[in-house]
């Protein structure tokens, strides 16, 4: 398939048609399509009638953009989020890694490991990750319902809008496979196909390996089809390069019992295979052995050394064969029908009480036969940290990410406590893990100061700092003033890759509501700088204050200013300032993958709450968080409260969550039904937009 070449100046071009929705330029269609034309011009002319002949076969569905627009957003856009770690658990190592949970919009966390610029993940984890496994939420009920007038859970995935978003991710997600990396997309029966055709669209059908069935429950009956039992897990490679170690699982106790059915006098099981050699090439051996002359298979000497070993057997004519013992063999090839691997069942050890949670041991075995230890796993769609629990115990590296606080406090603790939990390959039964867990950090991907940034007039500094993070370009802390005075121009405030950004100033009235970069704003500028600027000029700019796109002026020096517009929604601000309208955490354990089209920006509120114990349990005293409803009026009593978390024995550093209280499971007066609390239980409020309260011990 021939190259795309586009140059910078062609893709900012190609974004401003597309995002006006008028035609392209004749010379990028060209470029775009270098293969198509070439097939055109060999048939001697460019019409509709030779396009139809040509026929190429496309994949088109209502909201699909090419993967060129895709990529390029979260640089021309400015889509990309800073990462900023929250609390760590240990020093990175020498080589600076550190594991990672990542609170957030898994597509802001993906654009900001693509672009490689931010300082906790930069040259550490772009091109290098050996694995990543995504359980997305198709696998859940299919009915439920968003508040305030929002589309339904099974609207979304139910439309091309779901389909697209996930495509989306997973183009980002094969940018960051190594070469000799692959993807594990596991689905449930009703959007497999969709995916298996959008996975061969970005991987290539070539790349694909394997389409894995998941018995995941028991046989059970459906009163209108056939009983549904099964999951999917899509295989992908990233090329023919691939790491797959061989793994061997145990064979079923019907074929023990038919194969290896004889029991020798130390109770030890084996099958009998043939010694006889006729038919063998070469002719076999020919000597008498116990009475039989045969051909036989070995020399009387290996013979004789099985017998010495006990490893003959004899049939009833007294015919000797050799014994194959159960303990011997490896096991069966895991094949792609995996029937031995049962689901997390309310009396399992590993259980956490978490919707969506798969078992261990299947990531146990994709992790075995897809990685090499101290090799990166990713999975950006956690639920509960099964990916990062196993891939902790098995000595890879990991990433994780969810949007949730619940998940994010459930890995925690599941990281933080991984050395009770069960081992891998152990000899005995129960044996614990019995290690510490290695350097991890929990960190937040979008998340903002709102008091800081949002009062402009008075925390000028504070918005400068929140805009340029936007582009993960980085301001220095020293003189407000200083590129101002280089460049002889107001409002430059930082440099990239040497050039000077400016930031337009909407902290000035005048800025704000009645100026407008256009080719005029752009030619002031070359005039007050006397002819000085040549090169990149970057603008940050919301893009409502702006009616141009990148543009190319004379510089009146014989030499011309490239004008580079990093143009951000204006809603972020806009909306954060009123209401921030950001999709709710859950209230509810059956919304908890609501937030899978969640917006990317969010911003940290300050939350309060008191809580008194009672003979039940505990009972809510106070609750506070300054968020404000869809309607922009202020939650009263616990209307903005989603979740409660519990630690009920704080040791004041690490909150060790042992349960979780969603608000609609709370009794009247925010009364909760908890034994074990204690003078020393903690907990944490979570309100509708994410932010949480400090751990705060229960009272007596």
């Amino acid at each position: 398939m021939a190259k795309i070449d586009l140059s910078a100046e062609d893709l900012a071009r190609l974004l401003d048609a597309v995002n006006s929705g008028v035609e392209p330029a004749p010379e990028l269609v060209g470029k775009l399509f270098p293969s198509l034309l070439e097939k055109l011009g060999q048939a001697g002319k460019f019409d509709f009638e030779t396009l139809n002949r040509i026929r190429i076969p496309t994949i088109e569905y209502a909201g699909k953009r090419p993967e060129g627009v895709i990529l390029a957003s979260a640089v021309a856009l400015g889509q990309s989020a800073p990462l900023q770690v929250v609390r760590r658990f240990g020093e990175p190592g020498e080589d600076g890694w550190q594991n990672l949970i990542v609170q957030g919009d898994n597509l802001q966390f993906l654009k900001t490991v693509y672009l490689n610029q931010d300082p906790l993940i930069k040259d550490k984890v772009k091109g290098k990750v050996k694995l990543i496994y995504i359980d997305p939420p198709f696998a859940t009920k299919s009915d439920f319902q968003g508040g305030e007038g929002s589309r339904s859970y099974s609207d979304k995935i139910d439309s091309a809008e779901f389909i697209e978003n996930l495509r989306e991710r997973i183009i980002y997600l094969r940018e960051l496979l190594s070469e000799d990396g692959c993807i594990y997309l596991h689905l449930d029966t009703k959007k497999v196909h969709y995916l298996k055709v959008i996975m061969d669209d970005i991987f290539g059908d070539f790349n694909f390996q394997n389409e894995i069935i998941w018995k995941r429950t028991s046989a059970h009956s459906d009163s209108k089809t056939y009983a549904n039992v099964h999951d999917c897990l899509l295989y992908y490679t990233k090329s023919e390069n691939r790491i797959f170690n061989q793994l061997y699982s145990d064979y079923s106790t019907e074929h023990i019992e038919k194969r290896y059915k004889h029991i020798d006098f130390d109770g030890r099981r084996f099958s009998d295979g043939d010694l006889v050699g006729a038919g063998l090439k070469g002719g076999g051996y020919l000597y008498e052995w116990k009475g039989i002359t045969k051909k036989w298979r070995c020399p009387i000497e290996t013979m004789q050394k099985y017998e010495n070993e006990n490893r003959l057997y004899y049939t009833k004519k007294g015919v000797a064969r050799i014994k194959r013992y159960l303990e011997e063999v490896q096991g069966q090839p895991v094949m792609d029908i995996w029937q031995d691997i049962f689901p997390v069942n309310s009396q399992a050890a590993e259980r956490v009480d978490f919707p969506t949670q798969k078992p261990e041991v299947m990531l146990e075995r994709i992790i075995k036969a897809s990685t090499n230890p101290s090799n990166l796993v990713l999975d950006v769609f956690a639920g509960s940290g099964t990916t990062a629990a196993v891939a902790e115990k098995l000595g890879r590296r990991w990433i994780v990410c969810d949007f949730g606080k619940h998940a994010i406090y459930l890995m925690q603790k599941r990281i933080w406590n991984i050395a009770a939990s069960k081992a891998f390959d152990a000899d005995k039964k129960n044996a614990t893990y019995g290690q510490p867990p290695k350097p991890f950090a929990v960190a937040a991907v979008g998340a903002y100061d709102f008091s800081r940034v949002m009062n402009l007039r008075e925390n000028k500094c504070a918005y400068i700092s929140f805009v340029l993070s936007l582009f993960g370009i980085p301001k220095e802390e020293d003189d407000i003033d200083k590129y101002p005075k280089k460049y002889k121009l107001d409002h430059i405030y930082a440099e990239k890759d040497g050039d000077p950004v400016e930031i337009f100033p909407v902290w000035e009235d005048d800025y704000l509501y009645n100026v407008r970069i256009d080719p005029d704003y752009l030619q002031d500028l070359i005039t007050q700088s006397r002819g000085r600027l040549k090169g990149n000029y970057y603008i940050i700019v919301p893009e409502t204050c702006s009616r141009v796109s990148d543009l190319r002026l004379p510089n009146g020096s014989g030499g011309e200013v490239h004008f580079r517009l990093l143009k951000f929604p204006y809603s972020i601000l806009e909306q954060a300032a009123r209401n921030f309208a950001i999709e709710d955490q859950p209230d509810t354990p059956a919304n908890i993958n609501n937030l899978v089209s969640s917006v990317g920006f969010y911003f940290n509120d300050e939350v309060t709450v008191k809580a008194a114990r009672t003979p039940q349990g505990l009972k809510l005293v106070s609750f506070s968080t300054p968020i404000l409803s869809r309607e922009g009026t202020p939650y009263q009593g616990l209307g903005g409260l989603s979740l409660l978390l519990v630690d009920l024995n704080y040791n004041g550093r690490v909150f060790n969550l042992d349960q979780a209280v969603y608000a609609k499971e709370l009794k009247e007066g925010g009364e909760v039904t908890l034994a074990g609390v204690t003078g020393k239980t903690a907990i944490i409020a979570i309100d509708r937009h994410g932010n949480e309260s400090p751990p705060t011990l229960v009272t007596e």
